[in-house]
């Protein structure tokens, strides 16, 4: 099983990368959101990835941290929600989706793009109590998450934002987050 790829990006695409290891293998993955916005063409990328064979096709997926790829294994248990929807899940916060799904708040899971009522209290059901990442997921604070707010209203992607301030430093305020964000994106 493929389970961690480092190599130099050779082409970036709307949803995949291509990234060709020292050995000369290319491989074309499905990045989380967060990973996609980190690739740059030409420099060097390292990634976790997660492989889903079917009968006629072998898909990889990437994840920057092992964080989400814990995630997306745990999501996609889910009857009904495969890898395409679990990427979804994956570029907003995980924290909060983590956070959700244990309080039960069905009005925040049904904001991600093809999950309604039903989904989500599935999801809720199956999942509660079995996703304790908390010691691989770094907490946003309340600035941070005001930040990411702001930084969304301007009209920035999830994915890129949260690569951005995950660089940040952790005691900042609101501002310092959102000045951060738009000198270093």
């Amino acid at each position: 099983m493929i389970g961690y790829i480092q190599g130099i990006v050779k082409h970036i695409g709307a949803k995949h990368l291509l990234v060709l290891t020292s050995s000369g293998v290319g491989y074309s993955v499905a990045p989380a959101g967060s990973l996609l916005a980190e690739a740059k063409l030409g420099e060097s990328i390292e990634f976790y990835t997660h492989l889903i064979v079917r009968e006629q096709e072998l898909s990889l997926y990437a994840f920057g941290t092992q964080a989400e790829q814990t995630f997306f294994e745990k999501i996609i248990t889910v009857s009904g929600v495969g890898p395409k929807m679990g990427l979804q899940i994956l570029s907003q916060p995980m924290n909060e989706w983590l956070a959700a799904v244990e309080s039960g708040e069905v009005d925040y899971i049904t904001r991600t793009p093809g999950i309604g009522k039903k989904m989500a209290q599935k999801i809720i059901l199956e999942l509660k109590g079995k996703l304790d990442l908390s010691d691989q997921v770094v907490q946003t604070s309340s600035n941070q998450a005001e930040a990411i707010e702001a930084l969304k209203g301007l009209g920035y992607d999830q994915g890129t934002i949260n690569a951005v301030l995950s660089q940040a430093p952790e005691k900042s305020s609101t501002e310092d987050f959102v000045k951060f964000f738009l000198s270093h994106a």
